[in-house]
């Protein structure tokens, strides 16, 4: 989307009636015009340095709620010599804006280009935000992603959150990501080098990973993280071979979107997680069992029961997981 056309859809926003309190995705409100109708700031919450170049902006929780305004995964920023770079945008105009503060309490240096690294809505729903800031900014994705959000995911996702935080992220305008990213692509910014990834399906089909090559870093997207989260639209094989590709990098720190960032051992539990979970399934399925008897043996694994089973989400959502490693399982054998 040109600078222009981005101009003339936030004009067009401001035309909205408003009785749209209730903004539905179809219709979001365009929050500076209607500002009593603009859903509450977030607080502020400092940045963390995760390495020399590379920030983020830590969670209020695990799952969506109104009490942690929907702000649940954690944008991430690159200080570069020529500018700053974003990777996801949170959840709503209200994170997006809240990371701009974060941002400037950092460096005094222009936010020139946004990765989102999935279609989920908690990774680019702030991206409103850094268009208002900046509307001459770049704003990247791979290409499913930007499929995935023009087919629908962009009104599915703005609902969710929406219902989830009771409402407060209105004001949040969906801005989608216009420009591509494959995977092999490095750009040169001064000092800092950034090198793209893409391992095909993992959380979803459109995850990008990015590498700051002069700090040993890799922000991870949704790719891993300690945390029982949506595998719906990703593969438990397609995981595997993404962590075990990074992990030959020897690369020294991991920032994952959900939880605290690590060295090599954020990489090794999410693949033993993955390994332990998807080679059970198989064996079991082998054997005939239904994915509620596979769950309590699943669940008596030393990893699931020492480490797994701390993480947020174990409970509520390992039988789904389950089920959907049964189901990619399944069609493997076809």
């Amino acid at each position: 989307m040109s600078t222009q056309s981005r101009r003339q859809f936030l004009r067009n926003a401001l035309g909205l009636s408003a009785g749209l309190v209730g903004a539905s995705a179809l219709n979001p409100l365009y929050a500076e015009d209607l500002g009593e109708f603009k859903g509450p700031a977030v607080p502020d919450v400092d940045a963390i340095q995760a390495s020399k170049r590379v920030y983020y902006v830590p969670a209020m929780g695990s799952i969506p709620t109104p009490d942690n305004y929907a702000f649940f995964s954690n944008p991430n920023f690159i200080v570069t010599e020529k500018g700053v770079v974003v990777v996801d945008t949170g959840s709503s105009v209200q994170i997006g804006e809240m990371l701009l503060r974060q941002i400037k309490k950092v460096t005094d240096k222009p936010v020139i280009k946004v990765i989102n690294t999935h279609e989920h809505g908690d990774h680019w729903l702030g991206n409103h935000a850094f268009v208002q800031a900046y509307p001459d900014v770049e704003i990247y994705s791979h290409p499913n992603c930007r499929k995935a959000l023009k087919n629908g995911q962009d009104a599915f996702w703005f609902n969710f959150m929406q219902n989830n935080s009771d409402n407060k992220i209105t004001g949040t305008v969906m801005t989608l990501p216009d420009k591509d990213l494959n995977g092999g692509e490095v750009w040169e910014l001064g000092d800092t080098t950034l090198k793209i990834h893409y391992f095909g399906t993992v959380h979803t089909k459109s995850d990008l990973t990015v590498e700051v090559v002069e700090d040993k870093t890799m922000i991870m997207g949704d790719t891993v993280m300690r945390r029982i989260a949506n595998m719906a639209d990703g593969s438990f094989q397609g995981t595997i071979d993404a962590l075990t590709q990074v992990k030959a990098m020897n690369l020294a720190t991991f920032v994952p979107m959900h939880g605290d960032h690590d060295d090599q051992t954020l990489i090794e539990d999410g693949l033993t997680f993955m390994e332990v979970l998807y080679t059970r399934v198989g064996e079991m399925y082998e054997e005939g069992m239904s994915d509620f008897e596979m769950k309590p043996v699943i669940q008596e694994e030393p990893f699931m029961k020492n480490v797994a089973s701390q993480w947020p989400g174990y409970e509520s959502t390992l039988g789904t997981f389950i089920s959907v490693a049964m189901q990619e399982y399944e069609m493997s054998l076809f």
